[in-house]
């Protein structure tokens, strides 16, 4: 068997054929990778027998490329539950393996229009959508951490005269902007605040003097060891 690093990109693969049917390049693999509970994550699991998954892998030159995936049933000797052995690279419950979903979405961003997409890699143009908007919310989630920076910067600036003022929170620690949540009054901040995480980390504020967000980060930042005032 051939290993698929290099060939797929996908680790833990063992390649037992490849063939061409009807134009596209077949790809039969079997996974041999850790075998865990995909529920409790435990590895004291049995082998309940095996399933195949066929799934969409990114295009070798100008044919089309399918996985044909082999992997275990699983029976959890710790929570009793039944699961599918997880695959990487391949989501569950997706007919598309993570490489090929990426490869839409940079097509898409650098231009092509959906409906020329979707006729070229045999999909629709809902499905190239659907691949963007996932893209999309990876690539937000890797420019906009989850926890709150330790040392930010708060202030206002005017929006569009229809929506009236915004306000920016900037990671001064990394010179990035963190986020930018539109309005600047106590009613319009505190729900993005309530669900900001990692609060207590904050050691520095910077902001101006707008006793709206002296009362916001009082009530919201009750730790952070200094706050360094500046008038705008």
């Amino acid at each position: 068997m051939i290993k698929s690093e290099i060939l797929l990109g996908l680790p833990g693969f063992q390649i037992s054929r490849i063939e061409k049917r009807e134009g596209r390049v077949i790809v039969s693999a079997r996974y041999s990778g850790p075998k865990t509970c995909a529920h409790c994550g435990a590895s004291t699991v049995r082998s309940k027998g095996r399933f195949r998954r066929q799934v969409r892998h990114e295009d070798w030159g100008l044919r089309h490329c399918y996985i044909e995936g082999e992997a275990l049933k699983l029976l959890c000797r710790s929570c009793g539950r039944q699961s599918r052995q997880r695959l990487p690279g391949i989501l569950p419950c997706q007919r598309a393996s993570e490489s090929f979903r990426e490869a839409i979405y940079q097509q898409h961003l650098d231009g092509v229009n959906r409906s020329r997409l979707g006729r070229r890699e045999g999909i629709g143009a809902a499905t190239v959508d659907r691949f963007f908007q996932h893209g999309l919310r990876r690539q937000f989630a890797e420019w906009h951490p989850p926890r709150c920076p330790t040392v930010l910067g708060i202030d206002e600036h005017f929006f569009t005269r229809r929506k009236g003022f915004a306000t920016t929170f900037c990671d001064l620690g990394n010179h990035k902007i963190y986020d930018v949540v539109l309005g600047r009054s106590e009613l319009a901040l505190e729900p993005w605040l309530q669900q900001l995480e990692g609060k207590s980390e904050v050691r520095v504020i910077c902001m101006d003097l707008a006793s709206v967000y002296r009362s916001l980060v009082r009530r919201h930042f009750p730790l952070a060891a200094l706050w360094r005032i500046v008038s705008t």
